[in-house]
């Protein structure tokens, strides 16, 4: 075998370890201090089946291709995406979140994700009522 057939044969293994470690290194900002003490406005009683059937609507329309319909990262978009989606659905992923971590990255997106910003006045533009419903939907429908 040949040198250059030996370099060529380890740099394979080489990029893959490279690609695979850039890739999954993207860690979510922390929100500020004033932004983690938000808490949901919407309690255990407010989370009824209509409330669950209107917000799971939200969450088709507006995260389900990124993150999917179980809140397992796994949408239609998320093969093409360079930075993958959080699995909601991991055990302990919800629980280790505070309400307000979500609000931030809601209103404002995540930098060096394809996360945009939904908050008032964005394109997306979703009420903060409505933020705070994804939240309890997510909460809902994906902690465990």
């Amino acid at each position: 075998m040949s040198i250059k057939t030996v370099q060529s044969l380890l740099i394979i293994p080489i990029l893959t370890l490279t690609t695979l470690s850039t890739a999954s290194a993207h860690e979510t900002p922390t929100a500020p201090d004033d932004w983690l003490v938000k808490e949901s406005p919407y309690t255990e009683d407010d989370i009824d089946k209509t409330f669950i059937k209107k917000a799971g609507k939200l969450y088709k329309r507006k995260c389900k291709k990124c993150h999917g319909s179980k809140g397992n990262g796994k949408g239609s978009a998320a093969a093409d995406l360079e930075v993958k989606p959080p699995k909601f659905n991991a055990s302990g992923y919800m629980a280790s979140r505070k309400d307000g971590q979500f609000f931030w990255v809601l209103i404002n997106g995540s930098e060096g994700t394809d996360m945009e910003a939904y908050g008032p006045g964005t394109d997306v533009s979703l009420s903060e009522e409505q933020l705070w419903q994804l939240i309890a939907y997510m909460r809902a429908s994906f902690t465990q």
